[in-house]
């Protein structure tokens, strides 16, 4: 059965519910990345047949092929350009939690993290249905 990413936004948001410590905020930008990553390429993959992200030899650099695609897939169309921009900030906020020692606004990068991840899961349901 193919997984649904959006799971792991559910996760995200339950994360930081519950009783929150570093770990479960760190672990929830992760997972939320994750889910809008996922259903990003999937989008291109699936929609706009993106050939390269059909192949599972994928490296580093796929994280940022993906939000480059949507910035410059049809630079005219703001959904996908907004969609592009807030992977980039989100990736980011991915990276130092999953990298960083220390993180002096945690509790404002997993909000934000949240926030972008559900701005980005809205606007690819919203370039599927046009």
């Amino acid at each position: 059965m193919k997984f649904d990413w959006s799971e792991y936004f559910n996760l995200a948001n339950q994360l930081v519910t519950v009783e929150t410590n570093e770990a479960k905020q760190r672990s929830s930008i992760s997972r939320a990345y994750y889910a809008a990553f996922c259903l990003a390429r999937n989008y291109l993959r699936d929609y706009q047949g993106c050939t390269r992200l059909s192949r599972r030899d994928f490296d580093a650099n796929v994280h940022q092929y993906v939000a480059e695609e949507f910035n410059k897939f049809d630079p005219k169309n703001k959904r996908m350009v907004e969609i592009g921009r807030d992977l980039e900030r989100l990736r980011s906020f991915r990276n130092n939690a999953d990298y960083e020692d220390t993180i002096f606004s945690l509790q404002k990068n997993t909000l934000m993290s949240l926030r972008l991840a559900q701005n980005i899961i809205d606007n690819i349901n919203r370039l599927m249905k046009d």
